[in-house]
């Protein structure tokens, strides 16, 4: 097994034969044109390109069973397929039968490769619709049958999409159906089927049965197969019983056990069996009147005369010492003897024993045996070479013994050669049956293939509305994008305009200024920070307060207090902290600052203040914060702070701004 799944040489036939005697796997009555073209394809669909392949494939996988079996049958169906079919089925057949029966009296059909059931169901609503109220008084059982268990599944529910529904009015449909978008078959319907799995060619077929079904189903299978199908199916109708086939299907050859009803859509009734008739003989004349028996006698040697002479086939007749006793004129014309008297001479002393040198011991070995001899022989008539079929039958009387022979004389030439045309039309016909058969199973694959591109039509459309609807969106996001990323450069602008401004602020901030993250580092200084640590701009990148110039107890200082409004978010300040060297004095107050968003510390602000300047702010503050003083509150403050000429010049300068302002509202 082993060796004969792993052969490339191995062929389709080969292949059934294993699935049948090793899987019971029989598909071997299919056609193999069909059956190639069938499983080609789901090879295809698993790329295999070897039937030893795709055999260790089936053996490998136990569901390979159903999808091969699902490729191979095409369930093509639909509610009163072919409705001119079902018309003339009901007109020609169904409803004359049913108008003869009786109620009470159970009606049994039989769906034979029913598929997914529309075709039981289609039955169904004819007898109901024929029925009508008194459809419950007839015990109908319809029995489907199919060898395929997915779509029994589906017939057995009885539910099916509405677009499957286009064979049924919408009367129907609202009558026999519920639901929207699947629709249920309705329960007295449903309690007429009994659906069951059933092989055609290996199950017993189910007998008694009124009518069968078995619509483009014949044509998947072979000859032979057919003619077992169709005793199958004669066997289960009762007398009279109708029998519906596909309209690509007809078995003439079958004629007589079927009669046809309506060749166009293929409906046949079950042939009646008759008994021979007994044939009637005559009362012989009575021997006691002898002139009645002469007359009766010479009557029928003209009723033997005229019916040899009527007779196409040559007869030749003789009696039991082989001489001719009488003959027909189809005899003499046959042998080439027209005009001749063959009578009362020996039949070996004419010209049928000279033409025919097998004549004499053909009718011995009759005589011997008692028993009819057929044989052909080629005789030369009339210059030309004739093929005649001679029958040597023996004449017994009753005591069993010979009387005579007939010999029984035909010319096969002509025969012959009508058989070869006969033989030769009934295989041009046999063959273009096969081919309509192939036609109309190609016709239902690319029906098949059709559906099956309808849908992935309808999911291709559906999938581009999809991907328009997510245009659509991703247009609107793209919109609001736009929208937020001109806010955006509107905000930057505002923003760098901002800073520009916060920039040219504490650039212009006479006393140093610096800007510390969290971690240490120096983020942004002024140019008066600059000069006060002795540092060019570009050095603060990457420095941070523990690397600054400065005396390293006023350096951890720094840090120290750094950490402290990290940690707490609230000011502190250095008083008086000493710091040689720097033109702003030799001490300062550092006052450090936290900057904060949404209460997290960003970075600390340090400030470097002069301790004049924070000893006049300080008395500012004890001065409960006034912020105008007039000319004496100036001066008592520059005084304070060593700084009278200064704010003198400050009040000049002041006082000559107003007037000159003045002057120019007078000049106004």
């Amino acid at each position: 097994m082993s060796q004969t799944t792993e052969s490339p040489d191995i062929s389709l036939s080969e292949m059934l034969e294993i699935l049948a005697e090793e899987k019971d796997f029989d598909l071997r009555g299919y056609k193999n044109s069909t059956l190639q073209r069938r499983i080609h394809k789901r090879m295809g669909q698993l790329g295999i390109d070897s039937y030893a392949a795709y055999l260790k494939r089936f053996n490998e996988q136990a569901a390979e069973r159903n999808q091969l079996l699902n490729t191979v049958l095409i369930n093509v169906t639909e509610f009163f397929r072919d409705p001119m079919a079902w018309e003339a089925f009901g007109r020609e057949a169904l409803y004359p039968m049913l108008k003869d029966q009786d109620a009470g009296c159970p009606l049994r059909a039989w769906v034979a490769g029913c598929s997914t059931g529309e075709e039981v169901y289609s039955l169904a609503i004819m007898l109901a619709e024929y029925y009508g109220a008194r459809v419950l008084d007839y015990p109908i059982k319809i029995y489907a049958t199919d060898i395929d268990e997915e779509a029994l599944a589906v017939a057995r529910r009885g539910e099916y999409p509405a677009d499957r529904m286009r064979g049924l009015t919408p009367e129907l449909r609202a009558k026999y159906f519920s639901g929207d978008s699947v629709l249920r078959v309705a329960r007295e319907l449903r309690k007429m089927a009994i659906f069951g799995r059933s092989d055609l060619i290996h199950d017993a077929p189910i007998s008694h049965v009124d009518m069968i079904l078995c619509r483009n189903v014949l044509i998947y299978f072979d000859g032979a197969t057919q003619k077992k199908i169709f005793h199958r199916l004669h066997y289960a109708l009762e007398e009279n019983g109708i029998l519906l086939l596909g309209k690509a299907e007809s078995k003439l050859s079958e004629s007589a056990l079927f009669e046809s009803v309506d060749p166009r859509w293929r409906i046949f009734r079950k042939a009646v069996s008759q008994d021979p008739k007994a044939m009637k003989t005559r009362n012989s004349p009575s021997p006691d009147d002898q002139s009645g028996y002469l007359e009766e006698l010479s009557l029928l040697r003209l009723y033997h005369r005229s019916l040899l002479d009527t007779l196409d086939p040559g007869v030749v007749v003789l009696n039991e010492d082989d001489v001719i006793v009488t003959d027909n004129d189809s005899a003499l014309t046959l042998w080439g003897l027209a005009g001749a008297k063959l009578a009362g001479k020996p039949m070996r002393d004419t010209a049928l024993a000279t033409r025919c040198p097998d004549l004499a011991s053909r009718v011995e070995e009759s005589k011997r045996n008692k028993s009819t001899v057929q044989f052909e022989c080629a005789a030369q008539v009339n210059g030309s070479l004739r093929n005649l079929r001679i029958t040597v039958r023996p004449i017994l009387g009753d005591d069993g013994n010979r009387a005579g022979s007939i010999l029984y004389t035909e010319d096969v030439s002509h025969k012959e050669q009508l058989q070869s045309t006969v033989e030769q039309l009934e295989s041009t016909g046999e063959e273009l049956q096969s081919a309509n058969e192939e036609l109309e199973t190609t016709n239902e694959e690319l029906q098949s293939t059709n559906e099956e591109l309808e849908t992935t039509n309808e999911e291709l459309q559906s999938t581009n509305e999809e991907l328009e609807t997510t245009n659509e969106e991703l247009q609107s996001l793209n919109e609001e994008l736009e929208n937020m990323n001109e806010e955006l450069e509107h905000r930057t602008r505002e923003l760098d305009s901002l800073n520009s401004r916060y920039a040219a602020t504490l650039e212009q901030m006479p006393w140093p200024v610096t800007l510390v993250d969290n971690n240490e580092r120096i983020l942004f200084w002024n140019s008066a920070s600059q000069e006060l640590f002795g540092l060019t701009g570009t050095s603060v990148i990457g420095l941070s307060l523990s690397q600054l110039p400065i005396d390293n107890n006023l350096r951890k200082s720094l840090v120290r207090r750094h950490a402290t409004v990290v940690e707490r978010m609230k000011p502190v300040s250095i008083k008086e902290q000493a710091f040689k060297g720097s033109r702003f004095g030799d001490a300062f107050d550092i006052h450090f600052m936290p900057v904060s968003r949404a209460g997290t510390p960003q970075s600390v602000l340090i400030m470097f203040g002069p301790l004049r300047m924070a000893q006049g702010a300080a008395k500012k503050i004890s001065n409960n914060g006034k912020a105008r003083t007039n000319s004496t509150g100036a001066k008592k403050e520059a005084k304070s702070i060593g700084s009278r000429a200064k704010v003198k010049k400050m009040i000049t300068a002041k006082g000559n701004a107003r007037a000159g302002r003045s002057g120019v509202r007078r000049k106004r």
